[in-house]
């Protein structure tokens, strides 16, 4: 079978054969269909974890945390899941073989869920992360889960995995009033085609100025930023007093933050650091369960940008890096 690997930080993706895996007692073999770039992939690549311990460092060179599948092999004696069955993982940092970047991956029964029928093996692949971190961001800011709420949330980055996951969160729970981002106005256009509102274009306007206009100068009750640098720095001060901004990740170059002191003890706003791998097993694992639910109910759908032959790794890459994707950018095994 193939894979993909990188013998070096930084240098070229290398595509390998590797000797199909055998299977031992209680784990069964998936063969991919699709797997998910994510910057904890290309992150590792880039040797920023070098030295960290699992789960920040690697457990493998093969990468991949998410992706879906069909099991064709089973050593279950349970038989959890039949033959055929299509699956999609729960996670995927400390499988027994490496990540999902691969044409089979080893797992246990617990390691994966089913897919129902009328749910694609795509939206699958493009879930689990995304959703799971905007989901403990919210809880973690004290979003209120209700259709009578008055919160204004910012949710910036709206073509990205994490911001979009959150507008779409939201939603569900019956709440509109989220305000987003784009950074470009061509992408702009395209999630107001998508059926996307009260968004900021920051290439016409700052983040301070388009969140007073929509705000009408009240600010907004929670942020979930995952842009770093100077726009956590500017998102901060769009809080109303007391309220909190949920850092959960940043766009590479974006990594110092700089904030006047005085913002933060004037106006008692606070800052919270959301890292999902750091954690409790135990929170994780309930996030999944409810995003599955809202997922099977049709009631959430995961954006897809592009799909590459993982024999383009190094395109994928570029793309995730320099195209700034509206949605997700999958690995195709089939």
């Amino acid at each position: 079978m193939k894979a993909i690997t990188f013998q070096s930080y930084n240098e070229p993706w290398l595509i390998v054969d590797l000797p199909e895996p055998s299977l031992e007692p209680g784990q069964i073999l998936v063969k991919m269909s699709f797997a998910t770039l994510n910057h904890r992939d290309l992150n590792i690549h880039a040797g920023m974890f070098h030295g960290f311990p699992p789960p920040m460092g690697a457990t493998s060179q093969i990468m991949g945390i998410e992706g879906s599948g069909t099991i064709v092999e089973s050593r279950d004696e349970m038989q959890t899941f039949p033959i055929g069955t299509r699956v999609f993982f729960r996670e995927a940092y400390n499988l027994p073989h490496g990540g999902t970047w691969q044409e089979y991956v080893v797992a246990s029964p617990a390691d994966v869920i089913a897919i129902p029928e009328g749910h694609s093996l795509t939206e699958a692949a493009a879930l689990r992360q995304s959703y799971q971190s905007a989901l403990l961001a919210l809880e973690l800011g004290k979003a209120q889960f209700d259709a009578q709420s008055r919160q204004t949330i910012l949710a910036p980055g709206v073509g990205s995995a994490v911001g979009n996951a959150t507008i779409q969160l939201m939603r569900a729970y019956g709440l509109s009033n989220v305000i987003t981002t784009a950074g470009q106005t061509t992408k702009l256009q395209r999630a107001q085609e998508a059926g996307y509102e009260r968004i900021i274009d920051l290439s016409q306007e700052t983040l301070y100025d388009g969140v007073m206009r929509l705000t009408h100068g009240e600010g907004v009750d929670l942020v979930v930023e995952i842009l770093g640098g100077a726009y956590t720095q500017q998102a901060l001060t769009t809080l109303k007093r007391g309220r909190t901004l949920v850092v959960v990740g940043f766009v590479p170059g974006n990594i110092q933050l700089h904030i006047p002191i005085f913002d933060i003890l004037a106006f008692r706003r606070g800052i919270v650091g959301m890292n999902i791998l750091l954690t409790p097993q135990q929170e994780r694992d309930r996030a999944i369960e409810k995003i599955v639910e809202l997922w099977y109910a049709g009631r959430i759908h995961p954006l897809v940008d592009q799909i590459f032959p993982f024999t383009e790794i190094e395109q994928a890459q570029r793309y995730y890096k320099e195209g700034r994707p509206f949605g997700k950018v999958l690995l195709r095994f089939e």
